[in-house]
């Protein structure tokens, strides 16, 4: 079995004969590796392709992820401006929305196919593919549409918005959802990419709550995960901080996968969920794996796949994105915990 057939039989929650082990993100991680600059690697989609191909020569994840770090650039694709960073992921300057969600809900998401860099995320994403596609799974991440909206309209006047304006949060959220969309059609359509990795962190349990989860979440990412289903494409769905209260609702937005921050006791989330969706995690990646040593992560590794991996449907990989400070070590003895 590849690496790549392995982690295709975790998603259809089959048992494997090795644990499956991925590194989740990594874009910043690579990016520092090698002492680049996010804005200098985009804008040579040839260059990224390579460094993104080298990277993984050396830690060999079955998942390799193209776009890592640069989420931000689809709402800059849409007005918003970019602010880059010495280190970390560049960030938009502020939120577009200034007093109504009707300031760019009607705007056409096609837009975005002017925009150079979400071109060459997915000339960098074809280059990947091609060369390592047939052995690895290739992805592109994105920001899930509550995530995506929050950035749009400002995530505190969203919270707010979501017990006063529910309409706005509507409208933002139905434009989040075309805007994911747009950016993924072309790789979907073309089958670049057998796989959607979209992080909704906004959609924490430390920020929302089941039933707002419910009411505005959901109900956008149900289709969206349709329409990569209908095209033969999974999904992998990640959401940070603490979702025990939100596991069933996570589940039935028809994801491949559920990546679990290191917050949630994968024990309990397998239990109530691992016959629904397969889950990936969730070994914290600041505590265990930047700041202890080879065999803590190992033993933390461990940990996880004694409580989610019995009769398939699970994947081991770190909590949420990796720390740019994790040592090459640390995250090589995390993915040799991949065993018959």
């Amino acid at each position: 079995m590849t690496p790549k057939e392995a982690i295709f039989a975790a998603f259809d929650l089959k048992p494997t004969q090795a644990v499956p082990a991925t590194v989740f993100g990594g874009g910043v991680w690579t990016i520092r590796r090698w002492q680049k600059q996010f804005g200098e690697m985009i804008a040579d989609p040839k260059a990224y392709a390579e460094l993104i191909i080298k990277t993984n020569e050396l830690v060999k994840s079955p998942i390799v992820y193209v776009g890592s770090g640069y989420n931000n650039y689809l709402a800059a694709a849409i007005g918003g401006k970019i602010k880059e960073r010495p280190l970390g992921t560049p960030d938009l300057e502020s939120h577009l929305v200034k007093e109504t969600a009707d300031e760019i809900v009607n705007t056409d998401v096609t837009i975005i196919e002017n925009d150079p860099v979400i071109q060459n995320i997915r000339e960098a994403a074809r280059l990947v593919a091609k060369a390592i596609g047939d052995e690895y799974v290739v992805t592109v991440t994105a920001w899930g549409p509550f995530t995506l909206a929050g950035q749009m309209y400002g995530v505190e006047p969203m919270m707010k918005a979501a017990l006063k304006k529910k309409d706005e949060v509507h409208k933002m959220m139905e434009f989040a959802t075309k805007l994911v969309k747009q950016f993924y059609k072309p790789l979907v359509e073309e089958k670049v990419i057998p796989l959607l990795a979209i992080s909704d962190p906004t959609g924490s349990g430390d920020l929302i709550s089941e039933r707002m989860f419910r009411a505005f979440s959901l109900p956008r990412l149900q289709p969206l995960l349709v329409w990569a289903k209908e095209h033969g494409v999974y999904t992998w769905l990640h959401i940070c901080g603490n979702t025990t209260d939100k596991l069933e609702a996570i589940a039935e937005t028809g994801a491949s996968c559920f990546s679990l921050d290191y917050k949630v006791n994968m024990a309990t989330a397998k239990e109530r969920v691992g016959k629904m969706i397969a889950l990936a995690g969730n070994v914290d990646p600041v505590s265990v794996l930047n700041q202890k040593g080879p065999d803590d992560v190992r033993a933390a590794s461990q940990a996880c796949i004694d409580a989610a991996s019995a009769g398939g449907g699970f994947i081991l990989t770190s909590g949420c994105d990796l720390p740019p400070t994790i040592s090459l070590e640390n995250l090589q003895a995390m993915l040799g915990m991949a065993r018959n």
